[in-house]
This record gives C-alpha cells, sequence and structure tokens, in this order.
C-alpha cells in the first residue's frame, strides 16, 4: 500500500495568473491556409478561375471576373465532404475518418448595364457567401512501444518551481500531472521532480484529436466592364471563424513493475471570431483568345477568442491509504483574446478561350507565410506581445508558390471539365514539421440553358504532414497521410 500526499494549494488558483497558452505559430498557419472556393464549376476547373470570371469563384480568387456577367444570377452550391487520415507512429498505422454536408457558396450577382454608347459597358455587384475552410477531421494515432512519456514534458516544466506554486505558473500543464501524481518531488530544496513513468521506459500510446468548425467570407463585390477589353473589380469580405478542436492523449505503462498503469491528458478548445479583408483585381482581353489576369488579396484582419480547459487522470495499480486508485484533476477554465494577421497574396492568371468550343486556364499564385503575424488583441484585456511567437513564424515558415490549372469544353448545352492544383507546405525546409504538398485533382460536368445551370463536381485532394504529440525533443513525429473528398452541386437561375 503506498501514501501520496496532497497539497493544500487549491486555495491559489483564486490569484493565479493564467498564462498565455496555446496561441502558437500554428494558429497563425491554421487561419492562414485558405483555398480558393466557389461553385462546383470553379472547383471543378481546378479553381484556376482568375482570368475565366463569370462565376461567384470569382470573389476568392479575381473579382474584376465578375465584370464578365452579362445577367444577374443567383446560386447555391450544397456540398458533401469526407476527410480520412491515416497515421504511421512509431511504426503503427491507424486511421480514422469525417463526413459533413454543409453550404459551400450561395451568391447573388446583380448585373446593370449602362446606356448604349458608354465606354463602360456594364457594372456588376452583389453578395457572395464562401465557406473557405473546414476544420472537419478525426486523427488518430497508436504507438504500442513508445520510448518516451508526456510526464516527462511536466517534468521538465515544473523543474524550479515549488510545489505550491505550480497552480500559479502551470495551471494547464504541470499541476495537473502534479495533483494526479503523475509527477513526484524528486528535491524539495532544488524543487525537481521525476516522472512516475521513467523516461524510455516502453509505454503504449493513443493519441485522439478531433477537430470542428469552419472559416466563411461573406463578400461584397463591385465590378466594372470597360469596352469589353478591361475589367476591373474589387471585394470586402467578413470573415467568421469558428474552430473547435479536442485531443486526448493516453499512455499505458507495459512495464507492470510501475505502480502507474496509465493516464489520460485531454484538451478542449474554442476558437472564434471575426475579420475583414480586401481583394482587387484587373483582367484584360489580349485579342480574341486570351485573357491575362492580376489580383490582389490583403491580410485578413482576425480578432479572435480562444476558450479552453485541459484535465488529466491517472490510474495506479496499487491503491492508496483511501483504496484510490484513480485520480483526477481539471484545470481552471482559460481564456485569450487576440489578432491574426494573415499573409497578403498576389494572383496571375492566364486563360485561352477557344471560342464556344472550350477553354483551358492557368493561375499562380505567391504567398509569404512569413508575413502572418500574432498580436495583441483591441480590447487591450490581455497585452502579450507574441514576440516569441512571431520569431518562430519567420523561422518555421516559408514563402511558396502555387499553381492551378482548369479546362472546360462544350458539347451543345452540355459542358465537361478538368483541374488540378498543388500548394506547397508552408513549413520551412529546417523544420520537422514540413509534409508534402497539397495536391487537388477535380473533374466535372454540367448543363446550362438560358434560365438555368446545373453543375456537379467531384474533388479529392491530398497531403502528407508531420506533427508531435508534444515536445519535439522527447518523442518522434506522426506522419500522417490526409486525404478529403468532396461533391459539390451548384444551381443557378437567371431571370
Amino acid at each position: 500500500m503506498i501514501i501520496r500526499p496532497s497539497i493544500a494549494s487549491l486555495f491559489l488558483l483564486s490569484f493565479a495568473t493564467v498564462q498565455v497558452f496555446g496561441q502558437n505559430e500554428e494558429d497563425a498557419l491554421r487561419f492562414s491556409s485558405i483555398l480558393p472556393g466557389g461553385t462546383a464549376r470553379s472547383w471543378a476547373l481546378g479553381g484556376a478561375m482568375g482570368a475565366v470570371g463569370a462565376d461567384p469563384g470569382s470573389a476568392t480568387t479575381n473579382p474584376a471576373g465578375f465584370g464578365l456577367y452579362n445577367t444577374s444570377e443567383f446560386s447555391l452550391t450544397p456540398q458533401f465532404e469526407v476527410n480520412n487520415s491515416k497515421s504511421d507512429y512509431y511504426g503503427t498505422t491507424a486511421t480514422d475518418s469525417d463526413n459533413r454536408f454543409s453550404f459551400g457558396n450561395l451568391s447573388l450577382i446583380l448585373s446593370s448595364p449602362n446606356d448604349h454608347g458608354s465606354d463602360w459597358r456594364s457594372g456588376v455587384f452583389g453578395i457572395s457567401f464562401d465557406r473557405q475552410a473546414s476544420f472537419h477531421w478525426e486523427e488518430h494515432a497508436v504507438g504500442n512501444e513508445v520510448p518516451s512519456t508526456i510526464l516527462q514534458k511536466f517534468v521538465n516544466e515544473a523543474n524550479g518551481t515549488a510545489p505550491g506554486y505550480l497552480a500559479v505558473d502551470f495551471p494547464f500543464t504541470s499541476d495537473l500531472a502534479y495533483e494526479t501524481y503523475g509527477i513526484d518531488p524528486l528535491d524539495t530544496t532544488a524543487n525537481t521532480y521525476i516522472s512516475t513513468i521513467p523516461f524510455g521506459s516502453a509505454v503504449a500510446q493513443d493519441h485522439r484529436i478531433s477537430t470542428a468548425g469552419r472559416m466563411n467570407t461573406t463578400s461584397f463585390f463591385y465590378a466594372a466592364n470597360y469596352l469589353d477589353k478591361l475589367y476591373v473589380g474589387a471585394t470586402i469580405g467578413l470573415t467568421g471563424v469558428r474552430y473547435e478542436r479536442q485531443t486526448s492523449h493516453q499512455e499505458t505503462s507495459l512495464d507492470t513493475a510501475l505502480d502507474l498503469k496509465d493516464l489520460n491528458y485531454t484538451e478542449k478548445l474554442l476558437t472564434t471570431g471575426s475579420g475583414v479583408d480586401l481583394k482587387l483585381g484587373v483582367i484584360g482581353r489580349m485579342g480574341d483568345h486570351v485573357r491575362l489576369g492580376l489580383a490582389f488579396h490583403s491580410p485578413k484582419w482576425l480578432q479572435l477568442s480562444d476558450a479552453y480547459t485541459y484535465s488529466m487522470s491517472t490510474h495506479f495499480r496499487t491503491p492508496d491509504a483511501n483504496g484510490n486508485t484513480r485520480y483526477i484533476k481539471d484545470s481552471p477554465d482559460g481564456s485569450f483574446n487576440y489578432r491574426v494577421r494573415t499573409p497578403w497574396n498576389v494572383l496571375v492568371s492566364a486563360a485561352y478561350i477557344a471560342g464556344q468550343h472550350g477553354l483551358v486556364s492557368i493561375d499562380y499564385g505567391y504567398t509569404d507565410f512569413r508575413q502572418a503575424k500574432l498580436n495583441k488583441s483591441l480590447d487591450r484585456i490581455d497585452d502579450y506581445d507574441f514576440s516569441t511567437e512571431n520569431d518562430a513564424i519567420r523561422s518555421d515558415f516559408r514563402a511558396t508558390h502555387s499553381v492551378r490549372v482548369g479546362t472546360e469544353w462544350r458539347a451543345g448545352a452540355w459542358y465537361f471539365r478538368g483541374g488540378w492544383g498543388i500548394w506547397p507546405d508552408a513549413h520551412a525546409n529546417s523544420d520537422a514539421r514540413q509534409g508534402t504538398s497539397y495536391m487537388r485533382y477535380t473533374a466535372g460536368a454540367g448543363f446550362r440553358s438560358k434560365h438555368l445551370s446545373i453543375d456537379l463536381t467531384g474533388v479529392y485532394g491530398t497531403r502528407d504532414i508531420n506533427y508531435f504529440p508534444y515536445d519535439p525533443a522527447l518523442v518522434a513525429p506522426v506522419h500522417e497521410r490526409l486525404t478529403d473528398s468532396r461533391g459539390m452541386l451548384t444551381l443557378a437561375f437567371r431571370p
């Protein structure tokens, strides 16, 4: 029978200053990794709509494309997505999946032809709602014999801090491990600690990440047509963010001589917020068959709020003096307000128009993810300056060059489309988290009459990523393949 002493430090929680926790370079990257959206048609063309236009997808690529509309239109795009993950962690594979139905796009385009004789042939304005990012993923990593433990992370963090102050300095991490006897004092004078699972002892680990949410942008746009040769446009986008994540890390000691049998460390995070961005674009006709486009996407200026809690539970083989073998400790509720500025983006586009028969288009995008930045909240309630995190953004990320191509061919009232795109991983070459480029393949078909269009598209995307379940100095990364499949249907009505 063992005796585990308790500490009388709970009263300190009412005086604790909650540390900045969780806001880091990965948060900036998450909200900066935005891909072009739009309708089933624009997705079927691989998102290469920058010089094509006449589609609600222009709101996320080149707003000058709205200038090519010669009639008003209302469209809606429901979609169904399936997101799959397959991980490899210390030689063991695991899979998981999630699926979701949503509205990808909802747009109202109003075309206003000018009087005959005016060089400005028409103006087009309206509103487009677009789901630019989906966060619905279930990720699962299993390691059957891992020579590491998350408890060592808490030991390293707690060293040098008296037990009575762990609740003040580390209420979401090492204090939870201490209160559940996952770590114990080693030297009470030097305030050092020891893990109840010796580092290097084999454990079985089960790491699960469940995420949900979306990033939506509602764009208000205006575009104009000059002599059917030059098109200019602009959008103001209002962005809404909701991101939910629950992470569960479980360890089971494989050495039955150890008293600690298993543990579970859980995080629950909710991020909500809003923001604004601006897009400017121009498209020019170079003869009857070629169009060239150029667009500038400003950063998104996001105001975000995090709410989070953590918990730790342990299970021992030997009961204590009171017969207890299980211990649970919950953190206080944490909250933090902050801002994220995403990188700006430049898009260069070209399209070859084969008369009424079809087209081929290509878009090139440049984004420097080192330009992302975390900032203090506008309300100044939380005044942390994020200098460490912004240094990490500049050192861990890089500039990327994305390319997407698409084609569309007509047979009477029917249209057949295909596309492809590549977006390189934003992590620097020297960063162990760098994965492969995101590759997206698309195909679709559509039917168009004078007043009605119906488009159907299938999308398949894949990429490999690397992430660490906890401190990279203590554990190997999880290698994971993510694939997303999507079916989209767009219905468009014209007067």
